[in-house]
């Protein structure tokens, strides 16, 4: 079960794994799993909290990441 957790820790947890980030529009950032794998992508809101949807989404998402990693 995800929780809300702050947009800084969510960013600080996708680049320790590699992960690489575009602009989306307003203040959707897409996050593209690392270049091994670059098939998969996830957008988080640049806001301060992240829901706990969409943190859930983001793991699924990204799945090629080592389990317990955004956690």
């Amino acid at each position: 079960m995800a929780k809300a957790m702050k947009y800084r820790d969510v960013e600080r947890a996708l680049l320790a794994n590699g992960c690489t980030w575009k602009q989306g529009k307003g203040d959707h950032i897409k996050w593209y799993c690392p270049s091994s794998c670059g098939k998969h992508v996830a957008v988080v809101t640049q806001a301060r909290n992240v829901s706990a949807g969409v943190v859930a989404d983001t793991i699924t998402k990204l799945a090629c990441l080592p389990a317990g990693w955004l956690q």
